[in-house]
């Protein structure tokens, strides 16, 4: 990864700024409230005032179906490679990721599509790197899912190979346990040298050495404060057994209002009122190995309501003061930069930029 100062991506913002799930219908939040459908222009507004206020980078989502119950949550998305080339092509300044699943992407594909839109966007493209997980979704492709630490494995030959199509001239000749590719030729390279930025968000710890290893960045969230705080403990910890250099990102939902009981009260509505618990339950069921019948009932209404609220992910809920409060705990305990999502992002991100930018600013957390 070069140095671009030009890019926001490599400015020094004490805690970098994304916007997470803009492009799936919903974005994080498995509510009725969320609106269920997505719309091109609403997409390209809020990323150009992203990209205008300074922030740092749009992750997407990977997702190919809805979440299924009442709601069926994440009913539409932008397929991730076409929608970064799309979103590079109407901003400036501002890194783009696609969210790559490893077994539906041949390397050779994946490669040639992420160069071309590290020119479309002038040297902003970034990958984030999923192993894989939802064996529903890759039924569609008709991909059987493999062992748990298989993936990683596989993942790794996969990104070998994208990096030296991405850096060597020469044909590529690779024959791996999972990967096969014969006189592999690659051009243009990428912009960004040695190559464009690199995100996973594994939490095992097979997908954390994995993404401590080969990305630049590590994307973990976590439901609360204390768990957070053990997320980067854990994740410092291993980074020194390993001698990486990879920073911690976050992600959240988040709730900005003129009053905390204001933004209680409209968080709660859109969770506990208009909340899709089957839906939520179903992912959780999905997710969680073993099934809803290993999970001890009150454990699965926290982590139904978790789901609901954000991907089980701790949502900021305040003030514009008190959001600023919580991302500066966010870097207090590690965290390099966090990924947010909004019920409304059109309405979200012009309330923050006008309200909590300023604040950040104030508190040192963003320089300009």
């Amino acid at each position: 990864m070069s140095d671009q100062p030009n890019r926001a991506f490599f400015g020094d913002n004490e805690m970098k700024l994304g916007t997470f799930c803009l492009n799936i219908s919903g974005g994080m939040m498995m509510s009725t409230a969320a609106k269920n459908t997505l719309d091109w222009g609403e997409n390209v507004a809020v990323a150009q005032a992203a990209d205008s206020a300074g922030w740092e980078f749009l992750l997407p989502l990977g997702r190919w179906r809805g979440q299924g119950g009442t709601n069926n949550s994440n009913a539409e998305q932008y397929e991730t490679f076409t929608w970064a080339s799309a979103i590079a092509a109407v901003t400036k300044r501002i890194q783009v990721f696609t969210t790559c699943h490893v077994p539906i992407f041949h390397p050779m594909m994946a490669a040639k599509m992420g160069a071309t839109i590290d020119h479309v966007s002038g040297g902003r493209f970034g990958m984030n790197i999923v192993a894989g997980w939802n064996e529903l979704e890759f039924g569609m492709f008709g991909i059987e899912q493999q062992p748990h630490d298989d993936r990683y494995a596989a993942a790794a030959e996969w990104l070998e190979i994208i990096e030296r199509l991405w850096t060597e001239n020469d044909e590529l000749d690779y024959q791996g346990r999972y990967y096969t590719v014969k006189r592999g030729y690659l051009q243009p390279k990428p912009i960004q040298s040695p190559r464009p930025v690199v995100v996973s968000a594994g939490t095992s710890p097979t997908g954390l050495d994995f993404a401590l290893t080969h990305a630049d960045y590590t994307f973990q969230g976590g439901p609360d404060w204390e768990s957070l705080e053990g997320t980067a403990r854990r994740t410092q910890d291993r980074s020194k057994e390993l001698g990486s250099s990879a920073g911690l990102l976050a992600f959240s939902s988040i709730v900005v209002k003129d009053t905390e009981k204001e933004a209680r009260r409209y968080f709660e509505w859109y969770v506990d009122e208009c909340g899709d618990h089957d839906g939520a339950r179903a992912l959780v069921e999905r997710v969680v190995s073993g099934g809803a019948q290993s999970i001890p009932p009150e454990v699965m209404r926290q982590q139904i309501r978790g789901w609901i609220a954000g991907y089980a992910a701790l949502p900021l809920i305040g003030t514009a003061e008190q959001i600023v409060d919580q991302l500066s705990q966010y870097k207090k305990i590690g965290y390099s930069g966090v990924a947010l999502s909004w019920l409304d992002y059109s309405e979200g991100i012009e309330r923050f930029n006008a309200e909590v930018l300023p604040l950040m600013k104030e508190a040192g957390l963003r320089s300009g």
